[in-house]
């Protein structure tokens, strides 16, 4: 039998976790399932795993945010071609967005990912809290054999893989994948999801706000609130990095790219980012102990997020007044004065609606806001405000094909071996029968109507499933027998299409 480094590589990260008293116990032959990439799953992932697993130990990383995740347990019944009590290791990771469930998939890269012989207890859902291990392509180190970092079997992205191009929807200064890279990924429509209008309750909710200004202001044209709401306060962007499927669905929508390349997009109109901050310091070194300095009170603040927790972590200090420090891209650290403001700042943000549960919890500083219109939006109750006016972002209009910031989840796998810049020679999932079945069989059930609609199915004990943000494509379920579940519309995975009607409805 041939051995791959990498192979060799888990056998021994395995065996080490088995004799290490410092996190969980991993039994000898766990089968490691990797998935990499977008957040917008994680509110039902846990539940996803738990119904494929029994016995389930969940398992985060140690940041603010949950970049990682873990289920560890045994196959239950109910996934063909995996036998009931197989040993499973299931890992998430959310760190840096959807483009890592794309470039690195494709280039069977090792990234970042959890260190389970660095844990101690965790706060439940959490049986562990642990630390994380390796380097991520772009960063110092990536290429060498010190890298202790893992590769994806599978990932995820909020749209499909070609729209991750250059030069905004790239992480860490990495290229776009070439038509070759692109051929190595087979990638499936999973389900729809809605993307939102987000802002700190400091700005009013009958504040009529329209894309166009939304717009203006991610891309740092309105660095005032002046032709919004006639105040003169500062825009406060809490955006995600480059490479997140949630900021290049952003991009999409508010500004063509790469949509419309041909045509001139984004040529007057980029995202902006950190470094247009007014009151950016850069003489820092980026580190944990020397972290870049972003003071509000000069103006426009553009911060970088790598993940969705990050982005509802910023909108809430933002809102609070307190400072905030976040990770972004290369693993540099930026720390926001919000303290100096010496009050609430009127910011907005990018975040899908899986995160309206967050926004209703009491001191979460922000909620999301009607399509060209005014007014604040529940998403747990599906409720707006006295008098809202425009587009509701509720599970109604999803289905109607009313509101249409919304795109396509996309799940991919590699379809041929790889061999990355480690020299790792990495097959194809499909010479892995668990590996791939598990991987069939949580594509089906994310997009089925149990987990965008709790169609029967009682949540987990985990994060909470949040089903109103989604909705099982038309392609896949039939809205004749489940109308409250599946869309009437599709872009059939092409984010740069237009929400068709489905011929079938």
């Amino acid at each position: 039998m041939k051995y791959t480094k990498i192979a060799v590589a888990c056998g021994l990260a395995l065996a080490t976790m088995s004799a290490q008293a410092a996190g969980p116990t991993i039994p000898a032959g766990t089968k490691v399932v990797f998935l990499s990439g977008a957040s917008a799953p994680d509110n039902f992932l846990a539940d996803i795993a738990s119904s494929m697993m029994t016995g389930v130990t969940a398992i985060r990383s140690n940041d603010s945010g949950i970049l990682h995740r873990a289920y560890l347990g045994k196959a239950a019944a109910g996934i063909p071609g995996v036998a009931v009590g197989t040993d499973v290791l299931f890992i998430k990771r959310s760190k840096g967005g959807s483009v890592f469930g794309v470039d690195p998939v494709a280039r069977a890269a090792r990234i970042e990912t959890l260190d389970l012989n660095n844990c101690v207890a965790g706060a439940a859902p959490y049986a562990w809290s642990c630390g994380t291990k390796g380097i991520d392509p772009g960063v110092v180190g990536h290429e060498t054999a010190a890298n202790t970092g893992l590769v994806a079997d599978f990932g995820v992205s909020d749209v499909e893989p070609a729209l991750f191009q250059e030069p905004y929807n790239t992480e860490n200064g990495q290229p776009a994948l070439s038509s070759a890279e692109l051929g190595v990924l087979s990638n499936k429509p999973v389900n729809q999801i809605m993307m939102g209008i987000v802002a700190t309750d400091a700005v009013a909710a009958t504040t009529h706000i329209s894309r166009a200004q939304y717009g203006a202001m991610l891309a740092g044209k309105l660095d005032t609130w002046e032709q919004v709401d006639g105040t003169t306060d500062p825009v406060v962007v809490c955006r995600r990095v480059n490479g997140s499927g949630t900021q290049t669905s952003y991009n999409a929508f508010f500004t063509g790219f790469p949509c419309n390349t041909s045509t001139g997009g984004f040529a007057d109109t980029p995202p902006a980012t950190v470094e247009n901050s007014f009151g950016f310091d850069g003489a820092h070194a980026g580190t944990a102990a020397d972290p870049f300095i972003i003071d509000p009170t000069a103006g426009l603040t553009i911060i970088e997020n790598s993940g969705s927790g990050d982005v509802r972590n910023c909108l809430k200090a933002a809102q609070a007044g307190t400072d905030f420090t976040v990770t972004g891209s290369n693993n540099q650290r930026y720390k926001v004065l919000f303290s100096a403001v010496g009050g609430a700042s009127k910011a907005i943000g990018v975040l899908s609606l899986d995160s309206y549960n967050n926004a209703n919890t009491a001191g979460s500083g922000f909620t999301f806001r009607h399509l060209d219109g005014a007014g604040t939006f529940n998403g747990a109750t599906q409720t707006s405000s006295a008098g809202a006016t425009g587009i509701a972002p509720s599970k109604a209009n999803l289905l109607a094909g009313k509101y249409d910031f919304v795109v396509e989840l996309s799940m991919q796998a590699r379809n041929a071996a790889v061999t990355n810049v480690n020299g790792d020679v990495v097959a194809p999932i499909t010479t892995d029968s668990v590996k791939n079945s598990f991987y069939n069989e949580f594509v089906k059930r994310a997009g089925s109507t149990k987990y965008t609609g709790n169609d029967g199915v009682a949540v987990a004990p985990f994060p909470t499933t949040v089903p109103n943000a989604f909705a099982s494509l038309p392609q896949y379920a039939s809205y004749a027998t489940k109308p409250a579940y599946v869309s009437k519309f599709s872009r059939n995975g092409n984010t740069c299409a237009p929400l068709v009607s489905f011929p079938a409805l």
